[in-house]
Parts: C-alpha cells; structure tokens; sequence
C-alpha cells in the first residue's frame, strides 16, 4: 500500500508540475485542453485510490476470516459432545461476527461497486453468510442431536461459503496488483 500511495504523490505531483508549465507556456485553446487532461488523470487517481481502498479492504479482512474458518473441521462426520461445544459456541460467533460484529464493517458496511465484479461476488459472500446465520438461528445452544442432525447440510454450507471467500479474495488480489501494474506504467510515463 505504501508504494501506491507513493505513487499518488509521484504521479499527481508531476500533474500539477505540467499544468503549471502548460498553462505558462502554451495560451487559449491549449490551456483549456491540458486543464481538461489533467481533469481527466485526476479523476482516473480518484477511481485508483478508491478502487485500491476498496481491494485492501477485502485482501486484509477474507484472510483473517478464512484463518477463523479453517478452525472447523468439514471432514468430520461424527460430532463428539466436545466437537458439538466448539460448534455450539465458535461458529455461532464467527457466523455473527462476521454479519454483526467484527468483520461486518468491511463485509456489509463497505460498497465495492467501484471493483469490477466485486459486487456480485460480496452479494453472493454475504448471502451466503445470512443463510448460514439463518440455518444456525434454528439450532437450539447446546443441544447436541440437533448438532448432529444439521452437521451434514452446515458442512456443506461452510464448505460452499469458503469457496466463495477464496473466490472474492483471490478477485480482490488480483483487481489490486492491477492496479498497481496501471500505477506503475503512469508513473513511468509522468
């Protein structure tokens, strides 16, 4: 992040050295077309940093969230009543922290609308989560046949829903080391 930010500053720096320079230089016409040139880069920096905002957002947060995932075994067939506990009380918490609490801010409190297909992917992410939430809510705390019971359908919900995490933050990735490519070449050009 500190090298794209750096390259802001290198890149809007150099802008307003050329406007500068071109609006001494050159008179009528021409001030006007590099006034809206530079316009048309700021407006393009303003879409970088939101887009970078955005993208960082999402790579710092799915890869905390898909570590606290991983806690749960989606092999086990069989819950023992210390397996159903763990269940009964962490992924309850995940489940909510993720909607409500911890990672809500950047999951349903952040637009992405300005990542190419990131919109559709945290839709799916997020209603992907309310189901799982849903499907928990009918799970009475602490009673362990209907842990048993619903394991099955919640092994396939969790195994569902991290894929759609690693697709969103592999997507997140990707949009940012593009973004930095684009960065990289207008500051070879500036």
């Amino acid at each position: 992040m500190i090298t794209e930010i750096g390259a802001l500053v290198a890149i809007t720096k150099s802008l307003l050295e050329a406007s500068r320079t071109g609006f001494e230089l050159f008179g009528g016409a021409s001030k006007k077309k590099t006034a809206e040139g530079i316009g048309r880069t700021q407006e393009r920096l303003a879409g970088i940093a939101e887009q970078l905002y955005q993208s960082v957002a999402l790579s710092k947060m799915l890869p905390i969230w898909l570590k606290e995932h991983s806690r749960y075994d989606l092999f086990e067939n069989t819950l023992s009543n210390d397996d159903v506990k763990l269940l009964d009380g962490g992924l309850r918490t995940l489940i909510s922290d993720s909607i409500h609490d911890h990672f809500s801010g950047t999951f349903f409190c952040t637009s992405f609308s300005a990542l190419p297909g990131a919109d559709a992917a945290i839709t799916e992410f997020r209603n992907s989560l309310n189901a799982l939430e849903t499907q928990l809510n009918g799970i009475p705390p602490g009673d362990a046949t209907a842990w048993r019971r619903t394991w099955p359908i919640l092994k396939v919900r969790m195994h569902d829903l991290r894929i759609v995490a690693v697709k969103l933050n592999n997507l997140a990735d990707t949009l940012h080391s593009n973004l930095i490519v684009e960065l990289r070449e207008a500051a070879q050009v500036a």
